[in-house]
């Protein structure tokens, strides 16, 4: 099984999306929280702190586990938060839960929209 891990930036009623490059192979053109696999000798944890870094440039200063979603990848989400603002190549914005649910996002992610809207 592939475990990811991803990263819920949120800043007031806004969560941080990336958009995948419509030249990916792999869900090209979806908006999703970053994150990604882990590497056989990494913790979750570490797997989310690198990719972050890799892909958002912040180190994050806190990290709090989430429910694991189980479907044909286990998603490990984590609310985060580090300083700075995040800086990506990539399209990305920031997003309500509505405006969310408005766009393309990788069908893992459904669940997990609807499981943030019960966040306080």
């Amino acid at each position: 099984m592939t475990e990811v891990a991803l990263a819920l930036i949120r800043r007031g009623d806004r969560w941080f999306l990336q958009r995948r490059a419509p030249a990916n192979p792999v869900l090209p053109g979806l908006w999703e929280f970053p994150g990604g696999k882990a590497e056989p000798s990494e913790s979750l944890l570490e797997a989310l702190r690198r990719e972050v870094r890799e892909e958002v440039g912040i180190e994050l200063t806190e990290v709090r586990a989430l429910p694991v979603l189980e479907g044909s990848v286990r998603l490990h989400p984590f609310l985060v938060d580090g300083p700075g603002s995040p800086r990506t190549d990539l399209g990305w914005g920031w997003f309500t839960l509505e405006e969310m649910a408005g766009l393309p996002i990788p069908p893992a992610n459904a669940e997990l929209l609807r499981r943030l809207a019960g966040l306080p």
